[in-house]
């Protein structure tokens, strides 16, 4: 079920567990991604620059890891346990694919889409895909020649702290090689 709901929702998306409060945006990642920035930076494709953000909720229960990294796309998901590297046990991803390499149309296509503002020069959008209890609250936006993506059911966190995970990541200095 978990892995048929991650596909069906689509591009490098984070499906987060639990609410919290948002710090606002440091100097560095969310302490939580220090063990995977250098398999992170190992596996950016050439000229890539990704964006993590500054805190998560319930980061201190989560663990990072590499999903998916080709030549177009980079998804790091969130794992409930130490030793997860599986979709079973993954609660989460964040990741980025090349805008070019994106076959939908600008912008996303979603229920209840709304344009955000993110930073000054960067502005995105969140949208609701699904039904009931499979709804998917989405954050998606352009940057560094990438599409972000981030998002969660549509119960487990609200539309504005979504919004501020995806604000943290565009804010953030970026990881490069």
């Amino acid at each position: 079920m978990m892995k048929k709901l991650l596909v069906s929702i689509g591009l490098a998306p984070l499906l987060l567990g639990c609410a919290g409060n948002f710090a606002a945006a440091n100097a560095a990642p969310a302490p939580l991604f220090d063990p995977v920035l250098d398999d992170i930076r190992r596996e950016l494709p050439a000229g890539w620059q990704f964006r993590l953000p500054a805190s998560i909720p319930g980061e201190g229960d989560l663990y990072p890891f590499i999903s998916e990294a080709t030549d177009t796309k980079l998804v790091i998901s969130l794992g409930m346990t130490p030793d997860c590297n599986a979709m079973n046990c993954t609660i989460g991803m964040i990741g980025a694919t090349d805008a070019e390499s994106v076959t939908t149309d600008w912008p996303p296509e979603g229920r209840d889409r709304t344009s955000v503002s993110l930073t000054e020069e960067v502005d995105g959008y969140h949208l609701l895909r699904g039904e009931g209890p499979a709804a998917v609250r989405y954050v998606m936006w352009q940057q560094d020649g990438l599409v972000y993506a981030i998002a969660t059911l549509a119960d487990a966190l609200p539309q504005d702290e979504l919004v501020s995970v995806a604000r943290s990541m565009a804010t953030e200095s970026p990881i490069s090689r």
